[in-house]
């Protein structure tokens, strides 16, 4: 009577391990194609919507940055990780903007932050980091309302890249930051 359990057992045992031992390993070229490929997709969708149909699609961009974090946590070193993720930040900021919630709108700004955050620590070398500093600016300046801490963000930006455009933007963007729309008229004499 013992022998028909534990042969039961040593069955399933068979059929179900090595089925969990594939889910541990690497995508295959097949796999890894067809998941890109979904992604980029799920990309195009919400990013048509947005900007051909002027609304935002919060379900589409939802799944397209699920997918991004997915894929590139995955997948860190394939070609389009990079894009896709800091594509996947700016969807949060789109996001955090399009919500009228405040709880709602400072998670999707805060999930943008981090997406920059880990942008730059996964590819300090691509030339999109630069613009991570920016972006968090924005989300804390545009979306979050805290003025510090977009201050921080944009001088930090302004101290490692003097020489590009943007720094000079961003200087002349602080010298106004926080004010209301009368003292910036005052500021730049617009009557």
């Amino acid at each position: 009577m013992m022998k028909r359990p534990i042969l039961f057992l040593t069955f399933l045992l068979i059929i179900f391990v090595p089925g969990c031992r594939r889910q541990n390993r690497p995508d295959s070229d097949r796999d890894l194609n067809r998941r890109q490929t979904e992604l980029v997709d799920s990309y195009r969708l919400a990013d048509s919507i947005y900007y051909k149909e002027g609304r935002i699609d919060t379900a589409a961009f939802g799944q397209f940055i699920r997918k991004a974090l997915d894929y590139t946590a995955r997948n860190p070193k394939d070609k389009v990780s990079p894009d896709m993720l800091y594509r996947a930040g700016i969807g949060s900021m789109i996001l955090a903007k399009a919500t009228q919630d405040p709880a709602e709108r400072a998670t999707h700004a805060k999930t943008a932050l981090n997406i920059f955050h880990r942008f730059q620590d996964t590819y300090p070398d691509h030339e999109q980091v630069r613009m991570c500093f920016y972006q968090r600016g924005i989300v804390y300046d545009d979306i979050l309302g805290d003025t510090r801490s977009a201050e921080d963000e944009f001088r930090d930006f302004i101290n490692r890249y003097p020489d590009d455009s943007l720094a000079v933007q961003l200087q002349q963007y602080l010298k106004i930051m926080g004010m209301s729309e009368a003292e910036i008229e005052k500021a730049l004499n617009i009557q």
